[in-house]
């Protein structure tokens, strides 16, 4: 209901995509709540259907109703107000040309600004999703099992600039809603203004973007090369942290920072305090739309190892739950095991408890929290463990050993994320940070030799050494790296997209740095003072 262009936003986005003649429907709820939505529509002589708050594929449904089976359902979304009804039949034309069920345009389409986006889908298609959709995500993303059954297509449009990469004209932040008002009110028709012109305005209103992320090898989640850890948003954490928790809003503000930069996911676990609720709070204030989640099941200390299987899923169900809830979502993109020794439990009774929510659509993948080189290797032959994270850093050569490497190689299917990159702080703390004291190691000497390293390879800081160092192995898909500022975010994205370190650099890296204590680099066994 926010005016754009002098009409509610829901308005102005059915009557440009129908400006052209087309028969076009806005399919609200019937809840009280958006009698406003639909008395503006009629007012504005947009038809309006009806239905269900919980249900849109139902909506569609009612929508589509006396159509005949060939006939084609253009579906798009009132918080994007660009689409227009050019880009509606060209994605119409597109769709009966190749004679398929289903076409989208937009999306994933990073050529073009995130809320230039339609789905093109038969009528058939649609009455067919709507006898075998059964789940609550499949009846809310009304399109979902169409493109499971009926192939997901992907249109190309005429007309793409440069300028448009990284854009975003989606209405989900009060910010997003300042800047598509601000294009919208340098127009002369609202209605008709062409969605290719209003682009171009973006880009003249839109200011400096981050570069692009490169994806990473095999990657089915979308990470991207670094993660932002929240650990540090929930509790107090690290050996460098001087400062402590932040309060609430400083938390939002690091994890608005995260979506600012491309910051594909979040890590986060039942076991980070008010992790996981702060980050809740953050996406029902925009960001859901920008940020996915991987979060930990809490360690499983009094489920015994030979636990009765509803024991074990109970449990799982019991804290992935409490996870949902403080999230604020239906959905995760991960569910981790926090310790390994919990995956095995209840004869693997805890490993298909997750299974049963993978496949219920709750998260994409599961997996295992890994601390040492045996715990992963145990878990890697299991075909049902596709996410693993473990720690990693240039001091730790343990990964590097020809069996675990043999044994990564052969599951490329497998998210290898990365924590401990900066092993706590320690590494770019230098001499400042709390190095543990029931080590033997001499700091002063080792905060040098990083130092030097840095220099000859040119790295702008030792922070930047390390993560060029563990986004230089072939095997990491991405980084968890946490952060106390939003300027930490920052500068952990600018370092992130750095080039990596060669074969040859990470050689000599090894060769300058040398072994050192296990205990040095497994921080659950440090005394510090």
């Amino acid at each position: 209901m926010l005016t754009v262009g002098g009409q509610p936003a829901a308005v102005l986005a059915a009557l440009r995509a129908g400006r052209s003649g087309l028969d076009t429907v806005l399919a609200t709820s019937d809840q009280p709540d958006d009698d406003v939505i639909a008395a503006a529509a009629r007012r504005a002589g947009v038809q309006v259907v009806r239905g269900s708050l919980e249900d849109p594929l139902s909506r569609f449904v009612l929508a589509a109703r006396g159509l005949d089976p060939e006939d084609v359902v253009v579906r798009l979304t009132a918080d994007n107000v660009l689409p227009d009804a050019d880009l509606v039949e060209d994605l119409v034309r597109g769709l009966t040309s190749i004679g398929r069920a289903y076409l989208r345009v937009g999306g994933s389409d990073t050529a073009l600004p995130y809320g230039i986006s339609a789905e093109a889908f038969t009528v058939a298609a649609l009455a067919d999703a709507d006898a075998h959709a059964s789940s609550a995500l499949e009846r809310e993303h009304v399109t979902q099992w169409i493109r499971q059954h009926h192939g997901d297509g992907v249109h190309t449009v005429s007309r793409s600039s440069a300028r448009w990469a990284g854009l975003r004209c989606t209405i989900d932040t009060l910010d997003d809603y300042v800047l598509v008002a601000r294009i919208f009110s340098d127009v002369s028709d609202p209605v008709t203004a062409p969605w290719g012109e209003l682009c171009d305005l973006l880009a003249d209103h839109s200011g400096p973007r981050p570069s692009r992320w490169q994806a990473r090898g095999p990657n089915p989640l979308g990470q991207t090369p670094l993660i932002l850890g929240t650990v540090q948003l929930g509790v107090d954490y690290g050996a460098a942290n001087r400062t402590g928790m932040p309060n609430p809003e400083q938390a939002f503000d690091i994890l608005r920072a995260a979506a600012a930069e491309g910051i594909s996911h979040l890590d986060t676990a039942r076991e980070y305090g008010a992790s996981e609720d702060r980050i809740g709070g953050a996406m029902t204030r925009g960001l859901s739309e920008h940020l996915k989640v991987v979060t930990k099941v809490r360690p499983l200390h009094d489920l015994p190892a030979d636990a009765p299987r509803g024991w074990c899923r109970d449990a799982v169900n019991s804290s992935v739950n409490a996870s949902l809830r403080a999230l604020r979502s239906s959905t995760v993109s991960a569910i981790l095991v926090h310790r390994h020794a919990d995956w095995a439990k209840g004869d693997h009774g805890v490993r298909d408890a997750l299974v049963d929510l993978r496949e219920a659509g709750v998260c994409q993948a599961v997996g295992v929290s890994a601390a040492s080189p045996a715990e992963l290797m145990d878990v890697i032959d299991d075909p049902e463990c596709t996410y693993i994270q473990l720690p990693f850093n240039l001091l730790d050569h343990r990964w590097l050993a020809e069996p675990v490497q043999a044994a990564l190689r052969s599951r490329p299917d497998v998210v290898v994320t990365c924590r401990s990159v900066y092993l706590q702080g320690l590494l770019p703390g230098g001499l400042q940070a709390r190095w543990p004291t029931n080590v033997a190691i001499d700091v002063e000497s080792l905060v040098g030799s990083l130092a030097r390293l840095r220099d000859e390879l040119g790295r702008v800081s030792v922070a930047d050494l390390c993560l060029a160092y563990v986004l230089g192995q072939p095997w990491v898909t991405s980084v968890v790296v946490g952060a106390d500022s939003e300027e930490q975010v920052r500068e952990s994205a600018t370092l992130a997209r750095r080039t990596p370190l060669t074969v040859e650099e990470i050689a000599h890296v090894g060769q300058q740095l040398g072994p050192v204590p296990d205990a040095l680099v497994d921080p659950s066994q440090w005394k510090t003072t």
